[in-house]
This record gives C-alpha cells, sequence and structure tokens, in this order.
C-alpha cells in the first residue's frame, strides 16, 4: 500500500485510490483508503479532506491531525486546493464551457440529481481529444457534491462511458466504471505551501483510451 503514496509530510498525504476502495469506511464494513493505510502506516489519525466516489480512481489529500483537516478543508472551500480530473465522455461536449445545474441527492438511492431547488455545483471542462463518437476532457470542480461530474456531463447529453447508474447502454457497457480518474492537484495555502501533484493514470483508464484510438495525455 505504499505505492499508492504519492508524497507525504508531517502533516498531510496524497494517495492515488485504486478504483473499488471507498475513501472512507461507511456502513457497509468494506475496505477503504483511509482505514487500510492507517493500519500499514501506523497513522493515529487520517482523514480524507474531500471524497472520490468508490469506482473513481485517484488523487486523494488525506490529513495526518485534525488542525491539518481543518487547515486543507479551508482551502478545499476556498478554492486553493484545485481538482483536476479526467474523463471520457460520450459525443463532444465541446471545447470548453461551464456546467452550472445545482444538484440534490435521493439518500435512499443514494442517486444524485439536477434539481433548481438543490446545492450550486459548478464544474469546468475542456477537451483534451477527439475519441470518434467519445472524448476526452480535463475537468475542474469548483465545488464538490456528490457524483457531480457524472451527474453534470449525463445532465448535459454526454454521460462518462461506463456509469451504469447515469449512462445509458451502449455507453455505460463499455468499461467496468465511470470513466472518471482524479488527476492532478494543487495546493495554495500560507501554512502547509504550495504544491502540485499528478496521480498516474491507471492501467484500465489508459487501455479504455487506447481502444477508442487515444493517447495518454500529459
Amino acid at each position: 500500500m505504499k505505492e499508492w503514496i504519492v508524497f507525504q509530510n508531517p502533516h498531510f498525504l496524497v494517495a492515488n485510490k485504486p478504483a473499488g476502495i471507498l475513501s472512507q469506511g461507511d456502513k457497509s464494513g468494506d475496505e477503504d483508503l483511509a482505514g487500510l493505510l492507517r493500519k500499514s502506516g501506523g497513522y493515529p489519525f487520517l482523514a480524507p479532506v474531500h471524497r472520490l466516489d468508490r469506482n473513481t480512481s485517484g488523487a486523494l489529500v488525506l490529513a495526518k491531525s485534525p488542525q491539518a483537516a481543518k487547515t486543507l478543508s479551508r482551502a478545499l472551500q476556498e478554492n486553493r486546493l484545485e481538482r483536476t480530473y479526467l474523463a471520457i465522455a460520450k459525443g463532444d461536449p465541446g471545447e470548453s464551457g461551464t456546467y452550472d445545474f445545482r444538484l440534490r441527492k435521493k439518500t435512499e438511492t443514494n442517486e444524485v440529481f439536477v434539481d433548481a431547488k438543490g446545492e450550486e455545483a459548478v464544474t469546468q471542462y475542456r477537451r483534451l481529444q477527439h475519441l470518434g463518437n467519445s472524448a476526452l476532457m480535463q475537468v475542474r470542480l469548483l465545488t464538490g457534491r456528490s457524483h457531480q461530474i457524472r451527474v453534470h456531463f449525463a445532465h448535459a447529453g454526454h454521460a462518462l462511458l461506463g456509469d451504469k447508474k447515469y449512462a445509458k447502454k451502449p455507453w455505460s457497457e463499455v468499461f467496468r466504471r465511470p470513466a472518471l480518474h482524479a488527476w492532478k492537484l494543487s495546493l495554495r495555502d500560507p501554512e502547509l505551501g504550495d504544491h502540485d501533484w499528478l496521480a498516474e493514470i491507471p492501467e484500465d483508464f489508459l487501455g479504455l483510451l487506447s481502444r477508442l484510438g487515444g493517447k495518454a495525455p500529459t
């Protein structure tokens, strides 16, 4: 599990979470990244500052103390902890743009939907590569709602490939999980310093990209 750690210092660490693992433990009792790293590294405290869906891979920041968690959460709220994703979307969402659809979560089904009375949710995107009937997108979150990227793209008619919850067949069947990877993180903080991290793109995502005629972004 040491290979998952991209960076660490006395205050926090950045991990490249594999798809299929929870960010933090829940009532299911399934394995979670924070718990696994706590046990393997002997950390007395380790808590995610933000979340990734179970089947989303990529960069996740975990605080090593309550004070660091507070500082990092403030940086996140003030958009000084910038999160950039890679996504493979159906069709062509366009060269660049912003989705600004308010979102509401239905807790019973763990489903998120667009609702004018929901919480503010803002997603910026830029196309990196045309892939025939799909496109590789670079996506930046300005807010952090559950399933935000997946729901925003699906609502706009460009659901992520492999998304069993928000995409329709055949798009939902072409990949084993939503084609989404948390690729880059940038932190700008007067207390914790300025940092930039890159989470290596997993082999399954690269394999899908190759099958679609694309190449690994740089």
